[in-house]
This record gives C-alpha cells, structure tokens and sequence, in this order.
C-alpha cells in the first residue's frame, strides 16, 4: 500500500474498500481459491450471499451533503485478455462495476488515474504511481472510497492549541492538537478513546491511543473484530 519512498507517512485505509475490492476478485476465482476467499471475507457464508449482502449493504449507507460518502468500482484490463462476462456481469450486477479494456499503455495510467481522481473529488489524485504499467500486469480491480463530513461539533480557533506529540518510535514533534470534551468514552483495558459523531449522526469518528506501556504494533495485534465492536458499543452506552 505505501512505497519505500513513502515509508515514513501516514497511510489510511478503508477495511470496507479491501473488502469491496476482494469481493470482486473472488467473483472471478474458482475452486479451492474461490474456498479460501471465502472464508477470508465472509466465513461460512457462500460467496453468492456475500455478494447480495454487499450490495445491501452498499445502497442502505447513507450520503447527504453534510456527510457526503462515495463509492465506485471498475475493472480495467488488458486489451489482450481474454475475460469471463459472468466475472464482469456479476461485478456490474452487486457492485455497479464499469468494465474497461484498455491498452495498458501511458494513456491507460492516465485514465486510471483520472477516473480515481473524479470519483474521489479529488481527495486521491493518482492510484498508479508513474507514466507506465508493468508488463505482468493484466487486470486492476478498483475501488474508489471517499468520505467528506461536518462534525456535528465543530472545532473553533480556541480549540486548536499546541502540543507535544510522541510517536511510536519515541520521537516528540512539537504540533497543533485539537481539543474537545467528548462523552463516548472508550477504555478496553489496553487503550482508551472516544467517539466523536460526524452531523447528521449518521457516523462517527473513533479514535484509539494504546496505554502507555503497550505499544503500537502489540496492540494492533491484539485487535480483533469482536473486541473492537464491544469496545464501541460499551462507549455507545456510557453516553
């Protein structure tokens, strides 16, 4: 996800984007790999209901201008390839997936890019990095994820005051810290954070800070589904 170049940034990822993406993989694997992505992505469900459930839950995420969600897939491929319409008609089907044959050549980076950057609202400007495709490459699956809100309580100047930031190397930056009293308090035991609503309350930001003799990558590695969601619905209720 990140290049050597850009080891030392900040990366976010979407968990629902991966999935969107894989999904659609899977829409083309077969055999005890179509198995295996199964029971990565849904457990014991059968990756037909795996799509319907998707595509549910895709239309039910609500987006209005104050909490303004977008959501797009493609499949670009090679204009080479010979490829499944069932592969293509499915991911049309649940996740309204454009389907482009291409060259693969500059032109196509610049597509692809630009396609990335008009369903994004310009928050990602590029997907490929460079001027050309590797020559293995025969096939993108795509899935561009944006989200754009107001908090339902906003930040004024008086908020934002300086701090001392320490990240997980040891290191002290000197930054701007916006400051709030939040009543969706999170504590499971090995971090402690809040919840912070966007308007509307359709979403929320949650933030987590290990405790202090935990470190980062121990407790991303602690994390699981089932704790996670524990952890919020507790806050939930402590409101």
């Amino acid at each position: 996800l990140q290049s050597t170049a850009e080891k030392d940034t900040n990366t976010t990822i979407s968990p629902l984007s991966v999935m969107l993406a894989l999904a659609m993989t899977a829409n083309g694997a077969a055999g005890e790999t179509k198995k295996q992505m199964e029971e990565i992505l849904g457990g014991d469900i059968p990756l037909e209901t795996l799509n319907e459930y998707l595509y549910a839950y895709i239309k039910a995420l609500p987006s209005e201008d104050s909490s303004k969600l977008q959501i797009a897939n493609a499949v670009w491929f090679r204009d080479s390839m010979n490829v499944s319409r069932d592969f293509l008609q499915k991911n049309a089907d649940y996740f309204q997936a454009n389907a482009y044959r291409s060259a693969f050549d500059e032109q196509t980076v610049r597509d692809i890019n630009k396609w990335v950057k008009d369903k994004t609202d310009g928050t990602i400007e590029k997907i490929i990095e460079g001027d050309t495709i590797d020559a293995a490459a025969m096939m993108y699956l795509i899935n561009a994820l944006s989200f754009d809100a107001e908090w339902e309580n906003v930040y004024e100047k008086t908020d934002i005051r300086a701090g001392i930031f320490h990240t997980a190397n040891g290191a002290e930056q000197s930054v701007e810290m916006m400051c709030s009293t939040e009543y969706g308090y999170i504590d499971d035991g090995r971090a402690t954070g809040f919840i912070k609503p966007y308007k509307g309350n359709h979403y929320s930001f949650a933030a987590l800070l290990p405790n202090e003799d935990i470190s980062l990558d121990a407790y991303i590695s602690s994390l699981n589904g089932d704790s996670f969601v524990k952890s919020i619905e507790n806050a939930k209720a402590n409101r």
